[in-house]
């Protein structure tokens, strides 16, 4: 998957000025994973500071891939499980999250065995 591509399909571009004074907070979503056996468990987590729109692709693969898009308004103070994946992870799993919040540049979350350069 070609992942800028997905990405900016998916999100919209915010203004360059409000990026600067709003990348000093905690990035607002986060990923709890979960191996047990040969399953993983996903949770997407949004906690923000403030309340703001986020915009995320959630890619888990395993044994095979599934890919969670969404676009929510997360509450401030309010932590959140925003999507929660399970699945056969296989000798070899790996989870992505590419997310994009109001007023920051989008980032990437990597978890697992993930091949280099997707």
């Amino acid at each position: 998957m070609n992942w800028p591509a997905a990405l900016a399909a998916l999100l919209v571009p915010l203004a360059s000025s409000t990026v600067s004074a709003m990348s000093d907070l905690p990035e607002a979503l986060k990923l709890d994973v979960r191996k047990t056996g040969d399953a993983i468990e996903v949770q997407l987590i949004g906690d923000s500071p403030r309340a703001q729109q986020v915009s995320y692709v959630l890619e888990v693969t395993g044994q095979s891939t599934s890919r969670h898009r969404g676009k929510t308004t997360l509450a401030a103070n309010a932590r959140t499980v925003l999507s929660t994946v399970r699945a056969n992870a296989g000798e070899r799993w790996c989870v992505r999250l590419l997310a994009e919040e109001e007023g920051r540049d989008p980032y990437e979350i990597i978890e697992g065995d993930c091949p280099a350069g997707d």
